[in-house]
This record gives C-alpha cells, structure tokens and sequence, in this order.
C-alpha cells in the first residue's frame, strides 16, 4: 500500500468490515480508495445515493454512533487483517465453532437465538459469525507471534508436574505428614531409579486431569494468573532438563515440577503437530493481546494523524502506556536499520 494506506489504513478497513450500515461502497485493493475520487483534498472512503463520504465522515458515523467498543474491535481486527492471510484451515475451523456456538444459542435462547447472537455479534462490530470467529484465529496468531518474539521477558517454559495431595486439606501441617512423606519418596524413588519423569507422573501424581498425559501442563509464562503462585515461581526459575524439588502449595499439596523446554528451539521441538504460543495465550496469558495487536500496528506504520481523540480511545481501552509505545517505536526502527543494513550488505557484495 502506499501513503494512503499509511494515513488512512484502519478507517479503510472498519469501511469494509463494519457491515452494520447499509452502505455501497467500492474498494479498490490496490489504492484502497474510489478510483480517482477526492473531496476537498480528502479521499472518499464510499458513496451513499451519489454522496461522497470521506474518512473523517465515516469516522463520525462509527464512533460517535456505536462508541469505543466497536471501534477497538475492529481496529484489532483491521490490524490482524494486514498482518495474517486467511486460509482455508481457517475457514474450515471457524465453520465448525460456529456450527457448535449457533447450537448453544439454541438451547440456551430458544426460538430467539438468531436475535440474541446478532445483537451480541452487533455489540462487538460484526455482523458474520464465522467471520468473526476467523478474525479471531488472525488475533490469536498475531499474538503468539509477539509471544515467540518476546520468549525471553516472558519466561516462556513448558512445565510438567506431579502432585502428592494432602492427606487432610482441613489440617494442613507445617512439614509433610508421615503419610505424605511415604507417598513423596515412592515418587523420589522412581525418578532416583532412571525412570523418566513422564512415566512416574502417569503411575503417581494425584492430579487425574494431568496424570494421564505425563503431568503436561503446557506452556505457561510469567503473567500467568491461574496457577498457584508459588508454583509460578518454582516453574519459572527452572532451566530445561531440571526438576524441582517438592514445592509445597497450601491450596493443593506438594508438586514436583519438571521443565521441559525454556528455549524457542527445544518448545519447537517438543509441539511438532501445535503452535505453543497460540497455546500460552489461549488458555494461561490472556494478558498479551492487546500489546500485540498494538505493537503490531505500530510496525505496519499506524498514524493518526493529529486524531487525538481516537488515538487516546484506542490506547486507553488497549492500557497501552508511553512506555508500550515507546518500546515499539524502538523495536520497529531497529526493524528498519536491520533491515536497511541487510539490503546495503547485499548490494555491497553483488557489486
């Protein structure tokens, strides 16, 4: 795209997806404008019964009519849009969640279920389910790419536990009861003999949701909110091919924690068939969306040009601070100079 794109990319693609007015428009996907049209010195965006609207029209229209949550909506979605291609695995996915939410509607609303999931899919910026579900696989993607770009500040680590529970929840003791202790060294007794961590969970942890897949846990990373803390803080200081020792949480019992993976390499090696970082977000950092969609919109080169208001709105409701923005900068212009001193280095050597 060109400087118009640059000015005006996010309007031009809200133009296109926010299909709740009833509007005709043309779209050229080179130029992203009505060929050869301006008005005033500002590019039309569409035309309604020969009126030509201009970004700054639609912009009133969407904002000030539908307010912020539309808005963000469909700027992550403009942003995943100019980043991730749609595919036909995509496609293919989003068919079948929609098959499975439209059934849910069903038994829970009745014989007004279509009613009910318009107005939610209306209060999000869509009209199409299915196209609201593949803008979704697009965000999730975007936002396990800044996860892998980011491995390092997030601790990323793939984690495997076993748990010896307490003998009495209601009397918690200070030290392992004589109970617990016997129950930890049959464990200790088995990983001391060579028998690998995976096969001593199966035979001995005490959780039955994780026993059964060696004690897998996944991939989890410093925001992680839904594990026990102490835990977190054990997992996190683990180096691939370590174990803790017995971690002792009041809410459970005692875990043995053994990492698998703490580098991008290893984590690729052991998620063959799965992306682990559409899996860190999807169920333990649900924190990292929002980051990454507004670090990615800096690298496409976002400006608002002196739009202030949507600028802030955008930012606020995203809790991108300075500092986020800041750091983006950053790492988009490091961007460019790798890139730039790439290109001088092949022309060097081609001459």
């Amino acid at each position: 795209m060109g400087k118009f794109f640059k000015k005006n990319w996010f309007v031009i693609l809200v133009v296109i997806l926010f299909a709740g007015i009833s509007v005709y428009y043309i779209y050229d996907t080179n130029k992203g404008k009505l060929k050869g049209k301006s008005d005033s010195g500002k590019d039309v965006v569409y035309e309604v019964d020969g009126e030509d609207k201009t970004a700054d029209d639609f912009y009133d229209e969407l904002y000030k009519s539908n307010g912020t949550t539309s808005v963000v909506s469909l700027f992550k979605q403009a942003v995943a849009d100019q980043s991730v291609s749609t595919t036909s695995a995509m496609k293919d996915t989003a068919k079948t969640q929609a098959t499975s939410i439209r059934s849910s509607y069903s038994t829970n609303y009745g014989t007004s279920a279509d009613t009910q999931l318009a107005s939610d899919l209306k209060s999000t910026g869509y009209t199409d389910l299915e196209e609201y579900l593949i803008e979704a696989q697009k965000i999730l993607k975007v936002t396990g790419e800044y996860a892998k770009a980011n491995f390092d500040d997030l601790q990323i680590r793939q984690v495997s536990y076993i748990l010896i529970k307490f003998t009495d929840s209601s009397n918690v003791t200070d030290t392992p009861t004589e109970d617990e202790a016997s129950r930890m060294k049959t464990v200790d007794d088995a990983l001391s003999s060579g028998t690998d961590f995976a096969s001593v969970a199966t035979s001995h942890s005490e959780d039955t949701s994780t026993a059964t897949s060696g004690g897998d846990l996944g991939v989890i990373d410093k925001n992680t909110s839904s594990l026990d803390s102490t835990f977190l803080s054990a997992a996190l200081a683990l180096n691939e091919g370590e174990t803790s020792g017995w971690v002792k949480s009041s809410s459970f019992g005692y875990f043995k924690i053994y990492c698998s993976a703490s580098t991008p390499d290893t984590l690729a090696a052991n998620n063959t068939s799965s992306d682990p970082y559409v899996s860190l977000v999807q169920k333990y950092d649900t924190t990292l969306e929002n980051k990454a969609i507004w670090d990615k919109a800096q690298s496409l080169g976002i400006d608002f040009h002196g739009n202030d208001d949507l600028e802030s709105t955008i930012k606020t409701s995203l809790a991108i601070t300075d500092d986020d923005s800041s750091d983006s900068d950053a790492e988009a212009t490091a961007s460019a100079s790798a890139s730039a001193e790439a290109t001088a280095s092949s022309s060097s050597s081609s001459n």
